[in-house]
């Protein structure tokens, strides 16, 4: 090899790059992900809370710039007192773009509403763990769910670590351990069983609701959609044809589109509505946005209890569909269906009720007696018995 020259070649990994001026922080000990500026502007180092999304992250960058080249950077980077407090900073945060393009945004609106009741004209660094203990405790006592109250708490905790990020505060004081979430109980599942709805109860209802809601309620126990899910239908969704329905990223409350195939009994249902919008379900220029008043109407007449706490709501005719879909397919195929973002999700339905139980011992019941039958004809034919063993089991099925 002597005066050879070797080429190596060497390959190296692709590597994702970095948003320029841009770092994403990811979420860890309850603090959610989000993105930081990493910038030198007018000879000044500005590290700063950006946004939840990368977008709103740009859009911020962005404002950073024009400010810097407009002599206006302190006024953007350096809040004034007046916005110090709870109500006025969160505000402009859900204002934001990034906060506006949240799946949680109306939910978020809500809670704002809730907790401008206790923190609006506090200011942030004011705000300690024992006053939003209090504020949980009182929002129990007032009847509130705790499913309801953790949502507030959340969102109280998301401004405060956007707060401590932009340096209005120093630090979050009811994140990670300092203020826990109220134990929740997932137990409507189960107040759904003990109300003991048959199928011809199902049918009863989907009969007595008025022809405006007929097919809305027939196509929630036919697929297990959400109530916004359905009523937002267009019509472009929907496929004849390829027999399938389409719901759409923007509709879908996991913000992932998924297809659900189009059954000859869903089918049907479709294909009876009148076509007057480019809505399935139209209002005006619109879609209809609630149905309660003529749900409530159909179960009354159909005689169903109704209402959360003694009865059904809408919604829970999802869970009835999703616990008669995991009866029938596996849970992989229905998850899917119902679109979880997780597994554990749809394991929520699975709750086989005693006449489920005994179904499943008698069917095993039926597969021995067919077994032992095969024992004992293959034993009266060769004159010899049979060991009971996996072989044999495999062998005689």
């Amino acid at each position: 090899m002597d005066g050879a020259m070797i080429w190596l070649t060497i390959t190296l990994p692709k590597m994702k790059l970095q948003e320029k001026n841009l770092v994403f922080i990811p979420a860890s000990n309850g603090k959610p992900a989000h993105y930081l500026t990493e910038i030198t502007l007018n000879y000044r180092r500005v590290r700063r809370f950006a946004g939840f999304t990368k977008e709103e992250a740009k859009v911020y960058l962005g404002k950073l710039r024009i400010a810097a080249k407009d002599g206006k950077l302190e006024e953007l980077i350096s809040p004034k007192p007046a916005g110090d407090t709870f109500g006025e900073y969160a505000r402009a945060l859900l204002d934001s773009a990034g906060w506006k393009q949240k799946r949680s945004a109306a939910r978020d609106e809500t809670s704002l509403r809730a907790l401008n009741q206790k923190f609006k004209n506090i200011a942030l660094g004011e705000i300690r763990p024992n006053m939003v203990r209090d504020y949980m405790t009182s929002r129990v006592k007032a009847g509130l769910r705790p499913a309801t109250v953790n949502r507030e708490r959340s969102l109280l905790v998301s401004v405060l670590y956007a707060a401590a990020a932009d340096g209005i505060i120093g630090s979050n004081p009811i994140g990670q351990k300092g203020v826990r979430a109220l134990e929740e109980s997932n137990s409507r599942e189960e107040k759904i069983l003990e109300l003991n709805l048959t199928d011809e109860d199902m049918r009863r209802l989907i009969d007595c609701a008025a022809p405006r809601t007929r097919p809305v309620i027939e196509i929630a126990l036919l697929t297990g959609m959400r109530k916004s899910e359905i009523l937002s239908l267009r019509w472009s969704q929907i496929d004849f044809s390829g027999q399938r329905l389409t719901i759409s990223v923007t509709n879908s409350k996991s913000k992932k589109e998924r297809t659900i195939p189009l059954g000859r009994d869903l089918y049907d249902v479709f294909r009876a509505i009148e076509r007057r919008s480019e809505y399935v379900f139209p209002n005006g220029k619109t879609y209809i946005k609630n149905i309660r008043k003529s749900f409530e109407a159909a179960c009354r007449k159909a005689e169903i209890d109704c209402g959360r706490e003694k009865g059904i709501v809408f919604h829970d005719l999802r869970h009835i569909a999703a616990s008669q879909l995991v009866k029938r397919i596996d849970v992989v195929t229905a998850s899917r269906i119902l679109g979880h973002s997780d597994i554990s999700m749809t394991m929520r339905y699975v709750h086989p009720s005693d006449l489920d139980k005994r179904a499943a011992i008698e069917a095993l019941g039926e597969w021995l007696r067919g077994r032992q039958k095969d024992v004992n004809a293959i034993e009266r034919e060769t004159g010899r018995a049979l060991p009971s063993t996996a072989a044999d089991v495999r062998l005689l099925n």
